[in-house]
């Protein structure tokens, strides 16, 4: 048994693909690298020409790959209780995140909570349009191609691993283990957690997408759609375990944003939750 790596940049993130297998996997690799391209040109909200920037600019939209990204969003609004919220897109440009990260700086956020989907997004017999706001499908579309790319490539290799600047999904396992070793880091140089995984894991953090807003104050990229302000949260970072990497990044969105009441939810799931506040201290749920 042999262990191929891949490692590239895409969604504005690093990606790791680890395939073990008893043949060369250089072709399993370039799948995956086009799977992250494939999605990101349909859904980055930076890119005029895409299924999302289309929309946001005014179309009526008609593609099955945008009707499974909006249903899984939808569905992921209603299952938070609104705390996931795909139309807190003007409230993000407002923050400042009107660019890549990387070039983000200033903005002056300003209380305006968001919409309710169900009043912005239309689907009509000609496909999806948007009665109202804009939307940003950030929040869930790294953490389903993470799964697109793993469930790809399950079938044809003895163990894949796919990370996504902390979405991480595995299927079967390293050689001579019953899963994949991950490691998840806390504040600063600490180690949050360390341990077999099986399934998705995802870490959401307000850490490290940060930046200086024109009022002097730092914004970051986690708006509460209560508010439509960066969250106000007793968390700073939250990794969930799920069968799945989209519901795992959705829930660790959803209790950074929401905080106790965003916890509660994703026990009532029975969702394995780890929660650190910013000193450091531990909050834990389900089978962590």
């Amino acid at each position: 048994m042999v262990q191929f790596s891949d490692h590239f940049r895409a969604m504005g993130t690093g990606i790791d693909v680890v395939i073990e297998a008893g043949e060369p996997a250089l072709e399993a690799t370039i799948g995956a690298r086009l799977v992250f391209a494939q999605q990101e040109a349909r859904f980055s909200r930076f890119r005029g020409d895409s299924l999302v920037g289309r929309l946001n600019a005014g179309e009526t939209v008609a593609d099955p790959w945008l009707d499974a990204a909006l249903e899984l969003a939808l569905e992921a609004h209603t299952m938070t209780g609104g705390l996931f919220n795909p139309t807190i897109l003007p409230a993000l440009v407002q923050a400042g995140y009107d660019r890549d990260f990387d070039a983000v700086s200033g903005g002056a956020p300003a209380p305006d909570p968001a919409p309710d989907p169900a009043d912005c997004l239309e689907r009509t017999a000609g496909g999806w349009r948007l009665a109202a706001g804009a939307v940003d499908l950030g929040g869930i579309v790294k953490g389903w191609t993470v799964d697109l790319a793993v469930e790809q490539l399950a079938g044809r290799y003895d163990g894949v691993f796919v990370n996504a600047g902390g979405d991480i999904r595995c299927a079967g396992s390293e050689a001579g283990t019953e899963g994949w070793m991950v490691d998840v880091d806390g504040p600063g140089k600490s180690a949050a957690w360390a341990g077999m995984v099986r399934g998705a894991i995802a870490t959401s953090s307000v850490l490290k997408r940060r930046w200086p807003t024109t009022s002097g104050g730092m914004a970051h990229h986690l708006i509460d759609p209560r508010t439509g302000l960066p969250a106000d949260s007793p968390f700073v970072q939250v990794t969930v375990r799920a069968g799945s990497c989209t519901w795992a990044e959705v829930w660790a969105k959803t209790v950074l944003i929401g905080g106790n009441e965003g916890l509660d939810l994703a026990m009532s799931y029975g969702l394995a939750v780890l929660a650190l506040a910013p000193d450091g201290t531990r909050t834990t749920s389900g089978d962590w």
